[in-house]
């Protein structure tokens, strides 16, 4: 939900959003379908928390862009005791995403602290970490109210069928095994994350 304190969004803003003609939107307006109300000097202004209402009523998909107008930079976490691979995904991140915030860290104690830190939009978890493992850190932010949203892809070099239905019962969103590619990986973030394909 955007805060409260969001600048309206003009008639000019939502027909570029929706990719719809200006003249529709402005009768969208005037039937009612988009609650606004008018500047004094007559221009039609709609609250963004009106303009999210609309979409909703009306089954359309937010728009990335108005998403992003709100969110800041998209938030990844990487949870890996190996270094070099934590620098293999934090590249391949930065490729397809420049500007993400990128945190990391090599034991799941410090991933379920950084979790409550930085609330990211994704965690890319290492099953196999010290300290706390992967299955309980997983479940942990997927118990926690305030997580619980967060998006998780688990990455594993034992990759077993027991693992795997493992962490997903704890509510990872996706599963990737060890070794993979930067596109293979790329793949599962643009999804998770809703993100468009290159």
């Amino acid at each position: 939900m955007p805060p409260k304190d969001s600048p309206p969004l003009t008639t000019h803003e939502i027909s570029r959003l929706l990719h719809a003609n200006f003249s529709t939107v402005i009768s969208w307006c005037d039937q009612g379908k988009i609650k606004s109300y008018k500047t004094p000097g007559g221009h039609r202004r709609v609250r963004p928390e009106d303009f999210l209402d609309f979409l909703k009523r009306s089954g359309m998909p937010v728009p990335q862009e108005f998403t992003k107008r709100f969110q800041g930079p998209m938030k990844v976490l990487i949870v890996d005791d190996e270094e070099n691979i934590r620098k293999v995904i934090r590249r391949a991140l930065l490729k397809a995403l420049p500007g993400a915030e990128i945190h990391q860290t090599k034991d799941g104690f410090e991933a379920g602290k950084l979790a409550m830190d930085v609330v990211p939009d994704l965690i890319i978890l290492d099953l196999m970490i010290p300290h706390v493992d992967g299955f309980k850190v997983c479940a942990s932010i997927k118990q926690d109210a305030r997580l619980k949203d967060i998006r998780v892809l688990a990455i594993t070099g034992q990759d077993t069928e027991e693992n795997r239905q493992r962490i997903m019962k704890e509510g990872a969103d996706d599963y990737l095994a060890k070794p993979f590619g930067s596109k293979e990986l790329m793949e599962k973030v643009r999804r998770l994350l809703d993100l468009p394909k290159d």
